[in-house]
């Protein structure tokens, strides 16, 4: 009659070390894309909002300004008050998507106004320059420091002087 053997100690702790091993592989992938759609929603949020203030522009024939907050955690859409006048908005909506790792890059970043023709100048407006694109930055921190942790993701936005958009990835 033979005696009947279970799993020797080596061979649980082998087996427990390589369900380790797949559990905090699982774990980071999660990780990478949940952050990766997160970036992703917000570049799809403000490019819906950049949409928006184009089709305000044109059905309004008025400038529609996006001004980002300095902090580099929201930005606004206002139109003209007074299409005579460039100094006066009105506020449309306030955008706070970002969460306290996601960020845009508020040092890069220039306030802008799209006009009825899709023409993106920098705010204050001055029509004697001719239109000019700017880029928008996007980032997502790995820690919760503001400073000093590594960027896990990041995009940029490239908004052309005639109302154009390109989404590059860093």
């Amino acid at each position: 009659m033979t005696k009947k053997r279970g799993f020797t100690l080596v061979e649980l702790l082998i087996t427990m070390f390589i369900l380790a091993v797949l559990i905090v592989m699982v774990a980071r992938i999660g990780e990478n894309v949940t952050a990766n759609s997160r970036i992703s929603g917000l570049i799809n949020n403000f490019l819906a909002d950049f949409s928006q203030a184009k089709l305000i522009a044109s059905a309004e024939n008025r400038y529609v300004a996006i001004t980002f907050s300095p902090d580099g955690f929201s930005y606004t859409i206002s139109k003209q008050t007074d299409i005579t006048d460039s100094t006066t908005w009105t506020l449309v909506k306030t955008v706070r998507p970002l969460s306290d790792r996601t960020f845009f890059n508020s040092g890069e970043v220039s306030d802008f106004a799209i006009n009825s023709t899709g023409e993106v100048r920098p705010l204050p407006i001055d029509l004697t320059v001719s239109p000019s694109g700017t880029s928008l930055r996007f980032f997502i921190r790995k820690g919760r420091g503001l400073s000093t942790d590594e960027i896990a993701y990041d995009r940029t936005i490239q908004i052309l002087p005639y109302g154009g958009l390109k989404v590059e990835k860093n």
